[in-house]
This record gives structure tokens, sequence and C-alpha cells, in this order.
């Protein structure tokens, strides 16, 4: 067993150093982490985040980015064990309220895989927890998953 998680767009804002050096080693550090771990993230067909990652693909073009893109797709993307890709066509509508549409795809994605949304948008986080979807802020996802110390737990957040 292992840990699913559902991760929006600040990854790719991280990884593209949009948000500063730090965000993006954060981020660099997550990756290696998931790939380490028998965890995998789920990601939405046709969503937002599968946009940014191939637009961050094709814009990767200093060393440091290429260097990134290469962990991303080499040992998370292209790995089924670390990467799920989820059919969310058809899903039932959502109609949650003061939820951006663009998010819709987050919660499409967590009605198929019940994996916990890790999001750097507050009012996001907000909506989900009065519908009792797990979720979690970007920084606290990440600080509780490093000092996770005992890679040899494994469970499903569902």
């Amino acid at each position: 067993m292992y840990k699913t998680f559902i991760i929006n767009e600040w990854l790719w804002a991280d990884l593209n150093d949009d948000n500063g050096s730090k965000k993006q080693k954060e981020s660099i550090y997550f990756l290696e982490t998931l790939w380490e771990r028998c965890d995998k993230i789920a990601v939405g067909k046709g969503s937002k985040f599968q946009q940014k990652e191939w637009e961050f693909s094709g814009n990767a073009t200093d060393t440091i980015k290429r260097l990134i893109a290469k962990l991303y797709f080499g040992k998370i993307k292209l790995n089924s064990l670390k990467y799920e890709e989820v059919d969310i066509e058809g899903c039932k509508e959502i109609d949650l309220e003061g939820m951006n549409p663009d998010d819709f795809y987050l919660v499409k994605t967590y009605y198929k895989t019940k994996a916990p949304i890790i999001t750097t948008d507050n009012k996001l986080v907000n909506i989900l927890q009065s519908e009792n979807i797990p979720c979690k802020l970007r920084d606290i996802f990440l600080e509780e998953y490093e000092k996770e110390t005992d890679t040899t737990t494994s469970y499903n957040t569902a």
C-alpha cells in the first residue's frame, strides 16, 4: 500500500522558481522523497496540472530545470507506481459555492481516488473542509511529509 496525493499547480510554480529558490528546493525534495517512498500522485487526465507539467517540460531550457524535468518525467510521471492518471471525464458535476471552476478537476480527481488535495489556496481549503474533503496547505503538508521518518509504513489516506 501507499499514500496518494492530489497536488495542484503550485508544484509547477515552485519548480519553475516562480516562488523563489527556497520553494523550488522544497518541491524538488518532495519529488525525491516521493520517489524514495511507496507514495504517488494522482492527476486528472487533461487537467490544468497536466497542462502545466507539459509547459514546464517545454520551457525547461536551463540546466536546473532540465534536471528537474528529468527527475519528474523519468522517475514520477512515466512510473505507474508514482503517477496515477485519473480519467475525470464524466465525473459528477461540481457545485461548491465560491469555488473557482479551474479547481473542479481537483475535486473530480478526489471523487475517483479519495486522496487528499494539497494546495496553496486558503479559500479552496476552507471550501473543501466544509465538504469534508481531505486537504492540506502546501507548507503544512511538506513539513509533515519531510518529518515522516518511517518509510516502511504503508497505507492509503483514503
